[in-house]
């Protein structure tokens, strides 16, 4: 009896199964249920000097989200993407040097990755987009709205700065970290201890970035002037989500911000952390959708 090798049969079926299950994702998007962001299809676009690896899921007017820093798209929550687009056609991305966007050798700016973003936008044919932004991709975003008014529609500012000091000492703190004490850094201490079933669901990034990435992001950082001055001319609706814990963009960032951006909102969460979006993804869901279909210009 002859008995024929398994894996040519094997390799077509677990093709089939990865195909089946990228299937059952893109129809759960589509229906507004749970999605898992790292299944998502990936595409690249050339912009500038780089191509940007980005996703798309749900339909609707426009939403760019940008993220932080040392983070991939990978690190968007699952549940918060999805319940965002259930309206929204949401697009996540890659900053250069990062994930599934191509290596550059110029140099590493704040305002040249808020360029890319923005030349993403243009690449996608897309004219105008309403901009979230995490950490240092809300620092990003800032930026955005401040170059190019006509592209960036309303703005939410997570966890975010307006000027680069904190953020700096956050990441001098983090450097004597282990990798445990740095994830439990990021979520309060008695919140984490009620809820340790939180550390399991944290996602893990497909493509890890480079160590040489990293420090040319935060060398970005460093070089940042910051935009306090600027904030008054802000040409975008704002709303400013933190957490009343968080240790890295501390919430008398956000609190000052608002007092300087014309008819701002400010959402602070008690008990919240950094890491916020994984606590309570779709809390901070709603009340995105809120301020994005709250019409505030009510003269016109």
């Amino acid at each position: 009896m002859v008995r024929r090798p398994l894996r040519p049969v094997i390799r077509p079926v677990l093709r089939l199964l990865l195909a089946l299950l990228t299937l059952l994702v893109l129809i759960s998007c589509a229906h507004g249920r749970y999605i898992s962001v790292p299944l998502l299809p990936v595409h690249t676009v050339q912009v500038d000097d780089v191509r940007l690896g980005y996703r798309m899921v749900g339909s609707g007017e426009p939403l760019l989200m940008v993220m932080g820093y040392a983070g991939t798209m990978d690190a968007w929550d699952s549940v918060f993407v999805a319940r965002l687009a259930k309206t929204r056609r949401v697009i996540l991305f890659d900053n250069r040097n990062m994930g599934h966007s191509s290596t550059s050798d110029a140099p590493v700016t704040i305002e040249r990755m808020a360029w890319d973003a923005l030349g993403l936008l243009d690449a996608l044919g897309i004219k105008r987009a309403d901009v979230l932004g995490w950490s240092m991709g809300s620092i990003i975003a800032q930026e955005m709205a401040l170059a190019r008014p006509d592209k960036v529609g309303k703005l939410v500012l997570y966890g975010t700065v307006f000027e680069p000091g904190p953020v700096l000492a956050a990441l001098d703190r983090f450097d004597s970290m282990t990798h445990e004490q740095l994830v439990a850094s990021l979520f309060p201490a008695q919140w984490a201890e009620q809820h340790p079933e939180v550390y399991a669901g944290l996602p893990s990034p497909a493509l890890p970035p480079a160590p040489k990435a990293v420090a040319r992001q935060r060398e970005a950082l460093t070089l940042w002037p910051g935009t306090g001055d600027r904030l008054p001319g802000l040409p975008s609706d704002v709303l400013l989500l933190v957490g009343e814990d968080d240790s890295v963009t501390e919430a008398c960032q956000s609190v000052a911000m608002a007092s300087l951006i014309r008819g701002a909102w400010l959402a602070r969460f008690d008990g919240g952390g950094h890491w916020l979006m994984y606590q309570t993804p779709a809390d901070m869901a709603r009340l995105v959708e809120t301020f994005l279909s709250t019409r505030q210009d009510l003269i016109n």
